[in-house]
């Protein structure tokens, strides 16, 4: 979800140290110190009826935490703060989410998508180098829970984001980055000659080769083309590898067929997106596009 598509709000600090913060969406959070006085405070807010939601227990020194789901998250909540499990003993702060209205209408109440969502962000949370002491499963949903999910999630990452809490959001399956040492075993193992292999360079099978990993846009993966790697493409003396979803080995030849305007290469940068959909992936430039699927190494 676009930040152009979405408002964030966020409150100033109330005497118990509670921060509101909100989307323009669904989303609804309260985040404050562990304090009996603040979770009553909470309740109270609530009206001291059933709220059900997600809640994110931080212990600050460690980097740990630990996300679970409740149907009343107060009730919850308390038995943390009275009794605490061992693995998150010390927390000493807590992010509670929800849309904001009581079980009979909301979406959290339905435990198959608390779990499914629980289920995210402890993936989320670990790819962020957190400690995350919480185990979640993978949830079967049916179509309009998929739907409920899909939405909560994409505002989900937007929020969590805008909270600080992470900086980076999961890959697609499929389109998680290959790492240095894997991608030269995996194009020895499919017969590619390499004499040199760096960073962000590399020789293979006599041609230079460009290693861009890209960073995540709405319309695909961007890379940037400038200084010498903007030259080299302008003379089609080399490739783009991509590793992800297959790792990428793409002409630049074929990447110019994309760039169809004769002033790009006077700008001091180009930008190329590459989009993996399910008709194939897609490297557009502007308002063109060209196929690169059959560049893809591993089928």
């Amino acid at each position: 979800m676009e930040e152009k598509n979405i408002g964030y709000y966020e409150d100033p600090k109330n005497s118990e140290s509670i921060i509101r913060s909100r989307t323009t969406e669904q989303i609804r959070s309260w985040d404050f110190p562990r304090s009996i006085k603040a979770l009553e405070k909470f309740n109270a807010e609530l009206g001291k009826i059933d709220y059900p939601g997600i809640y994110i227990l931080i212990e600050s020194k460690s980097n740990k935490v630990y996300i679970g789901e409740a149907k009343r998250i107060y009730s919850r909540l308390k038995t943390h703060n009275s009794t605490p499990e061992d693995k998150i003993k010390y927390w000493d702060r807590v992010v509670i989410i929800n849309d904001g209205r009581p079980a009979n209408q909301s979406d959290f109440n339905d435990n198959v998508v608390r779990l499914e969502l629980e289920y995210y962000l402890i993936a989320l949370f670990k790819a962020n180098k957190y400690k995350v002491v919480a185990q979640g499963a993978k949830q079967t949903l049916n179509s309009l829970q998929k739907v409920i999910v899909t939405k909560l999630i994409s505002e989900l990452n937007f929020f969590i984001i805008k909270k600080g809490l992470i900086q980076k959001l999961i890959d697609a399956p499929g389109q998680e980055q290959v790492m240095l040492d894997d991608l030269r075993k995996i194009l020895e193992r499919y017969k590619y000659s390499i004499t040199e292999f760096k960073a962000y360079e590399a020789t293979i099978n006599g041609e230079k080769v460009f290693i861009r990993t890209g960073s995540k846009k709405t319309k695909g993966w961007q890379v940037t083309f400038r200084d010498l790697f903007k030259k080299t493409l302008q003379n089609e003396n080399g490739s783009l590898l991509m590793p992800r979803d297959g790792i990428l080995l793409i002409p630049f030849s074929e990447i110019k067929k994309a760039i169809n305007d004769t002033n790009a290469f006077k700008r001091n940068t180009i930008d190329i997106f590459v989009a993996f959909e399910e008709d194939g992936i897609k490297l557009r430039y502007k308002n063109s596009e060209v196929d690169v699927t059959s560049f893809r190494i591993v089928k």
